[in-house]
């Protein structure tokens, strides 16, 4: 059976290899959007299949790949960002995976399994673990049971406690080359596929997710007002920009001012290759030291999305830095 997405095969062929005897502790790691979550659960159900193929991998016809499609496997958990309830019923998601959900899957391996086989928790994001949660679950790390195999997926490992590292056999997966990402793409249906994997920073998933829903119109709506800061309005952007979605917002921006920074550096776009020529001018313009301190806000915020602030009056004040960037 082939990997999930072809710049994952030597990956997976490594995995397959273990299946008699796998690591207890597995963190697969790299960038976003290169599919480490889908070859992490391929490889949850290749350990949990009773009937896999020869070369290791899951059947897909056995009960328990049934009930591992299902999400009904009895020997599987899944630690992830859960949604949560605000006190006036909104829901968003969590910020963090939480100590329950860690003492849940620990109190979940010292138990027999089910179907006398291997015994499997997926922790995706694990650099979402709170510091008790992942002092949790750092305890049964140490000394897993029997036939138990904890699989943790991480953009940014350095967020992982150590301790968990150094418990962890670790297997990298980059970004892969640009011609087999455009292929890949292209195959899919995707336009563009060059411009769009500049935009995503190589990642060949968030790539195809662009083309997906609105969000391709929102950021030429946002990059539209972003070229002329001149004639920009705050107030009447930030009213306008409140409805887009604010992971979409952080992301448009943050790509945007980091092509600012590498023209004014480096006289290069690096991602927005459809706005190079606006760009090249307005890094030309731009003031390096309040461009780096809008750039430093922009990376703050990504921490605070979830945040319940006024989303129009803080599109409004980001604005009004912008603008001031140009003066």
């Amino acid at each position: 059976m082939s990997a999930p997405y072809p710049w994952l095969e030597a990956s997976w062929q490594r995995l397959l290899a273990t299946r008699a005897r796998p690591a207890q502790a597995l963190l697969l790691a790299g960038p976003r959007g290169v599919g480490k979550g889908v070859l992490a659960r391929a490889w949850a159900q290749a350990l949990l299949c009773e009937a896999p193929r020869s070369d290791g991998a899951a059947c897909g016809e056995c009960p328990a790949c049934h009930w591992y499609e299902a999400d009904t496997h009895p020997d599987f958990r899944l630690l992830t960002l859960q949604e949560k309830t605000g006190k006036e019923g909104e829901t968003r998601m969590a910020t963090a995976v939480e100590v329950d959900q860690a003492r849940e899957a620990v109190d979940f391996v010292q138990m027999s399994t089910y179907r006398a086989g291997f015994r499997v928790v997926l922790v995706d994001p694990a650099d979402g673990l709170n510091l008790a949660a992942a002092n949790a679950l750092l305890k049964v790390l140490e000394e897993p049971p029997l036939n138990t195999v904890f699989v943790l997926v991480s953009d940014q490992p350095r967020r992982l406690l150590p301790t968990i590292r150094s418990r962890c056999t670790r297997i990298d997966i980059g970004l892969p080359p640009a011609g087999q990402a455009a292929q890949w793409l292209a195959g899919q249906g995707v336009d563009d596929a060059m411009d769009l994997l500049a935009l995503s920073g190589g990642t060949p998933l968030d790539a195809q997710r662009w083309t997906e829903g609105a969000e391709l119109g929102e950021r030429r709506g946002v990059l539209e007002g972003l070229a002329d800061p001149g004639r920009l309005d705050p107030v009447t952007l930030g009213e306008r920009w409140k409805t887009v979605n604010p992971q979409t917002w952080h992301n448009v921006a943050y790509k945007w001012l980091g092509d600012l920074l590498s023209v004014r550096l480096q006289g290069s776009v690096q991602f927005n290759r459809d706005f190079a020529e606006v760009l090249a001018q307005l890094g030309k313009k731009a003031d390096l030291s309040r461009l780096l301190a809008l750039a430093r806000t922009q990376a703050n915020e990504g921490r605070t999305l979830a945040h319940p602030l006024n989303r129009a009056l803080q599109l409004e004040a980001w604005l009004i830095q912008y603008r001031h960037v140009f003066d």
